[in-house]
């Protein structure tokens, strides 16, 4: 089968009407490399029909790990194959991903190959594979896709000298989608927008934002360590970092990419007191970090309701809850801080947020935005903090 392999794939892409297979045009065409930010770096260009080789040499490399993921998902015979359709799906700062669509007799799957192509994305790629291989063996949640193997391919650029792509492949999560922030036409006002390729992109509604919202302070509180520190960072909606799935009213949250997961504040002790203060700092970043996105994944950068800081306290506190029942946190913390939360004046709350900007880049396109609501953020988490339960 491994001999037939480049017979029996085709590269397709998505569009509105559905997959369509590239025509050689297309195939010549090339890949869109630039960040929307403007910080763009100097980088070869390349055509989706190199693009598309790399990841069928990819997969060809990988062959025997290919097909024991296949029979892991009930595919025991490579012979039934009929298709392995290789789908260029979208274009990231960082990422190029694109779905592997395996094809046989009764037998219907989907993966991810996430394809880095610019000095700053190769190193993250791999990085953001051993992340996501660790917290899925060190965390009993399972809030991110699985992942399978790692991989470079060597190709030869049109009219450009050898290049080095980094990908791996992982668990592909069908029905999940990017949200953002956009500007609604009929009212003028900013919503949620579900980047819902299949049915349509659509306007969600405040209570579905808010919980969206919940569900992913939920997932970062998952991550967070109550005795190291250590955390998942940096993270930001306007890089896709979380998907959603929604449906009948249903929704559903994971987290994609992973940078890091390390501490991002460093105290000489890890006492009582410092553990209580720490997470206070992450609640507080937590509730910023949440508001901010690009406008439409890539425009200017915008700040999200009040929903949203509702929606993180209420995702942190389900996620401590969590830890406390696994174990991986003490009720004394969690009752402590709760309690301590609720007696904290404006000004303390103000001293809290005050080293959260701390730690913020001021070059970065976020802090003018975060600067400019601050104060009617800080209320607000003021008043939600006195509506806290005192007790869990």
């Amino acid at each position: 089968m491994k001999n037939h392999f480049a017979a029996r794939s085709r590269f397709l892409h998505s569009s509105p009407s559905g997959l369509v297979q590239f025509d050689e045009k297309q195939l010549e065409s090339f890949l869109p490399l630039a960040r929307p930010d403007g910080n763009n770096e100097a980088v070869q260009r390349i055509t989706y029909r190199v693009y598309l080789g790399a990841i069928r040499q990819f997969i060809h490399d990988h062959w025997e790990q290919f097909l024991e993921v296949l029979a892991g998902q009930g595919l025991k015979d490579a012979r039934n194959i009929h298709y392995i359709d290789i789908i260029a799906e979208k274009h990231g700062g960082d990422y190029h991903p694109a779905r592997i669509k395996v094809q046989a007799a009764a037998f219907r799957h989907s993966f991810v190959v996430n394809v880095a192509l610019t000095p700053r994305g190769k190193p993250r790629v791999s990085q953001d594979f051993h992340l996501l291989a660790s917290l899925r063996e060190r965390f009993p949640a399972k809030f991110t896709p699985e992942v399978y193997f790692l991989g470079v391919v060597n190709v030869q650029a049109k009219n450009e000298e050898d290049l080095v792509i980094v990908m791996f492949m992982g668990e592909w999560l069908d029905g999940y989608h990017e949200f953002h922030l956009s500007v609604e036409p009929e009212s003028g006002k900013t919503g949620t927008i579900l980047w819902d390729l299949n049915r349509g992109y659509q306007f969600l509604s405040r209570d579905t934002t808010a919980e969206i919202f919940r569900q992913a302070a939920l997932i970062m509180t998952s991550y967070y360590d109550t005795k190291t520190f250590a955390e998942v960072y940096p993270w930001h909606h306007a890089a896709g970092d979380f998907v959603v799935k929604y449906s009948e009213g249903i929704v559903d949250v994971k987290l994609i990419t992973l940078r890091q997961h390390a501490p991002r504040m460093v105290f000489h002790e890890h006492s009582f007191r410092n553990r209580l203060t720490a997470l206070m700092i992450f609640l507080a970043n937590l509730t910023v970090r949440m508001r901010l996105d690009r406008l439409d994944g890539v425009g200017e950068i915008v700040w999200a309701g009040d929903h949203a800081v509702d929606g993180a306290i209420r995702g942190f506190l389900a996620g401590m809850k969590a830890q406390v029942a696994s174990g991986m946190c003490d009720d004394m913390l969690l009752g402590q801080f709760i309690e301590e939360t609720k007696r904290m004046s404006p000004a303390e709350v103000t001293e809290i947020f005050q080293m959260v900007t701390e730690f913020c880049d001021g070059e970065a396109p976020d802090s003018p935005v975060i600067l400019d609501h601050l104060a009617d953020h800080i209320f607000e988490v003021y008043r939600l903090f006195q509506e806290l339960p005192s007790c869990l």
